[in-house]
């Protein structure tokens, strides 16, 4: 692996160390402390499973909003939950942040191969994982099951747009980051209900362009195609487009159900836009693209999910305030899962679909993302 990825710098190999500055880049800012991160475990389909979990110091007893974070290929959640920043949002508004962590660093996210470059050996419920991680918090009384939100970036953000087709369900409200959907999703994406989803796209990404391409087992549409598909699928009214900083935003409202899909076009990488950027975000620039400040994708996507969902007041259990207060998940009478849930889950995927492989800097080749 080492050698296909210094052999140079083109297909795999970029992608190898297009990786390794968006892994790297954040590490040269300073050793990470993420105030009450806990690592949890969870057992899935007979094995064990982790994700890290951020709950804000003082919280009030009971449940609070949930948002469920996915991280990029190879990209450690650890490194998702420094590089997004989006612990910050939460501690000022209130609500948990759920870092579910894939195998290998990769998620098996319903396309036809892992991540869209390795082929599918073990055909993993990776849907399922993260939908086991949202209803674990909720029987313990962190987690409010009407506000349960679920986001992604990359592989993670297509892992996002296969929950959303298949278990809209579970979550009050989607957002993905630098994904564009499989072109087999205008006639395979039926979500139960209207699906509020907010989409990012950068017009300089190298990794998963914003006009779409090929990928082993899928090809993908257009970014713009993409939110056009949810706003047919939510029954939206036209778009309105306004400005933002280094961005164009596509708004289609008047959707069913209360429904809406933002998409944003931001002038810019394989990176998520935030207040400012440092040396870290110029260095991954070198090959993922810039990173644009101005905007702030995490405070965005919380202030559209915040939006959506009815709050729950279940009762809780006698002696358990202090211990939801304080972040713990141990409580002595568990609390209702989403409707349809069960304790040992089992998730109907499509396992002949697997993850994408990385783009190619230009608009007709196809290399391994």
């Amino acid at each position: 692996m080492r050698r296909a990825c210094f052999a140079r710098l083109s297909g795999l190999g970029r992608f190898c160390v297009a990786v390794m500055a968006l892994l790297l880049a954040p590490a040269l800012l300073g050793p990470f402390a993420a105030a009450q991160a806990q690592q949890r475990s969870i057992a899935f389909q007979g094995t064990t499973r982790n994700y890290i979990l951020h709950v804000p110091k003082n919280l009030p007893p009971g449940p609070r909003p949930l948002v469920v974070a996915l991280h990029g290929a190879l990209q450690p959640a650890s490194i998702m939950q420094r590089y997004l920043d989006l612990d910050a949002v939460a501690d000022r508004e209130g609500f948990v942040v759920a870092y579910p962590k894939g195998i290998n660093l990769i998620w098996n996210d319903g396309r036809a191969s892992v991540a869209g470059f390795l082929p599918i050996l073990d055909a993993r419920d990776d849907a399922g994982f993260v939908l086991a991680v949202r209803d674990e918090l909720v029987a313990q009384g962190l987690a409010d099951p009407g506000r349960s939100y679920l986001m992604g970036f990359s592989n993670g953000g297509f892992l996002t747009a296969f929950v959303a087709c298949r278990h809209a369900d579970a979550f009050a409200a989607f957002a993905t980051m630098m994904m564009t959907v499989p072109v087999g999703y205008a006639e395979s994406c039926r979500p139960s209900k209207p699906v509020p989803i907010l989409m990012m796209n950068g017009t300089y990404d190298p990794i998963v362009p914003m006009f779409g391409r090929p990928t082993p087992g899928a090809r993908l549409m257009s970014a713009r195609e993409s939110a056009e598909l949810f706003a047919r699928i939510d029954g939206c009214a036209s778009a309105q487009v306004s400005q933002a900083p280094n961005t164009r935003i596509y708004r289609f409202d008047r959707c069913a159900g209360g429904a809406a899909v933002a998409y944003y076009e931001i002038a810019g990488g394989h990176q998520p836009p935030a207040q400012s950027v440092d040396a870290g975000d110029a260095l991954a620039a070198l090959l993922l693209g810039p990173r644009r400040s101005g905007l702030d994708a995490p405070n965005e996507i919380w202030s559209f999910f915040k939006r959506y969902g009815t709050p729950t007041v279940p009762e809780t259990p006698p002696g358990t305030e202090a211990l939801v207060a304080a972040g713990t998940a141990a409580t002595s009478q568990p609390l209702p899962l989403r409707p349809g849930a069960a304790a040992s889950r089992t998730v109907t995927t499509l396992a002949s679909v697997p993850l994408p492989m990385a783009s190619p800097l230009r608009r007709k080749s196809a290399s391994a993302e």
